[in-house]
Order: structure tokens, then sequence, then C-alpha cells
């Protein structure tokens, strides 16, 4: 979450599972209520379905800005894995079908109150060529302050993907926090964190995730220390920055 004290505005970014849902709730009326943006990287469970209650059952919570990875619901039936639940989707485009929703692309830039938005990489035709929907169709993006930013990776994992933001957008993906894609837990280079340069990594990830001897986030986490970046996880919370 992202609260702008002096407008009085809170922008969210995904949200988490089900279960999740009357501490995200409790955290929106803590700041009034009302969400002026709501971003959700892509439609697993984890990352939509906390949004998707809170819409179905708001109890007074509104939202005023909805941003999305456009996926194509036919191809995400066509090509799902056993982790993969499309009925989320399904309920996603059923609780926003009559909302404010922006569906985001490549290049995409936006205003949200003082902070600057721009996205690198959503759903778009070729995607599928990264194998995983969605996890690599989620919304890969920055958020810029005048001072800081924060590049949000979403689920991605694929290496191949990695690789070709960076010979994309090059220095622009620059960043002093970033969130690592797929949890940490994932298959990127350690050359795209090279490339993205962070003083903080904020790993939305438990303790069985980071230390778990079968998982890469103990590995990558292991590498930030030895780059001298920051590490934040669930077992560190609550974690609170000034965003400038």
């Amino acid at each position: 979450t992202f609260y702008n004290e002096y407008k009085n505005s809170l922008i969210v970014v995904d949200g988490g599972n089900p279960d999740n849902t009357e501490h995200v709730r409790n955290i929106i009326n803590e700041y009034g209520g009302h969400v002026y943006a709501w971003i959700l990287t892509h439609y697993h469970p984890d990352h939509v379905c906390a949004f998707n209650k809170i819409m179905r059952d708001p109890q007074g919570i509104t939202v005023e800005n909805i941003y999305a990875s456009p996926m194509d619901y036919d191809e995400y039936i066509s090509v799902a894995q056993y982790w993969d639940i499309p009925e989320d989707f399904a309920d996603f485009l059923d609780v926003t079908k009559d909302k404010n929703v922006t569906y985001l692309r490549a290049g995409h830039e936006l205003t949200l109150r003082d902070l600057k938005v721009k996205v690198y990489s959503s759903y778009d035709s070729d995607i599928a060529a990264y194998g995983d929907i969605p996890n690599n169709a989620s919304l890969v993006f920055k958020i810029m302050g005048e001072r800081d930013s924060i590049l949000f990776c979403g689920d991605i994992h694929s290496a191949k993907l990695a690789d070709d933001l960076i010979k994309k957008w090059g220095d622009e993906l620059k960043a002093e926090y970033i969130q690592p894609g797929h949890h940490g837990n994932n298959s990127i280079k350690y050359s795209f964190y090279d490339a993205v340069e962070p003083q903080i990594a904020l790993f939305d990830a438990p303790e069985w995730l980071m230390t778990g001897e079968q998982f890469k986030a103990k590995a990558l986490n292991e590498y930030f220390a030895g780059k001298g970046v920051s590490v934040y996880d669930y077992t560190t919370t609550p974690n609170e920055f000034e965003f400038k």
C-alpha cells in the first residue's frame, strides 16, 4: 500500500488470498475506507482473491480506479496448469464489469496523485512464448516519486523475459526498491537484479519460503545480502517506509 497523508489517498497493489481479505479490509478502513487506485498484477488467488471478495461485499469500502493486466480468458483456459484457477479471473471480470477498470500494456504511463507509474511488461499476444500464463503475464511496473522508486515484478519468473526487459528498457528499470519476481522464488537471473540496482528488496514471502532449502528465495536473499541490499519479508513486518 501507498498512502499520501497530504492528499488522503490510498493505493493498493494486489492483496492476497481469500483468507487475507479481512486483514486487507482492516488496512483500507484504517486509511478511511476509500482506495484511490488498486493495481492487480495478475489473476492468481494469492494476488487477486482478497480484492474479489472485497469488491463482491465492500461493506462500505469504495474503489475509485482499478488497473490490471489485459489477460485473454480463452487463452488462459487453453494453457491453464494445475496451479492455475481460471475461475478467479472469471470472478474478477464479474465483480469489475461495472467498475472503472484500466487494462495496462507495456509502455503505458500514468499519474496517481503525486506518483508516476510506467509499465514495462503486461499481457500481450507474444507473452505465451515465455510460458506459464498468467505468471509471466504479470504487470511489471515502476512507481516513481520525486526521489524514490519501486519496481514491481509481479510473478514473472522467465529468465528470457527478464533478459528481454533489460534489452528493451535498460536503465529505465533502475529503482531504489524492488519486489522480486515470483515472491523471490524464481528463475530470473541475478543479472536482472544487478541491472535494477536496488537498495531494498521487498519479498512478498513467508518464512518457510525465505528459508526453505528447496526454494530459490533463500539463495536470492543471500545474494542480495552479499550486495548490501536490505531485505524485508513477512517476518519483518510491519515494513513501513517514507516514500518521497
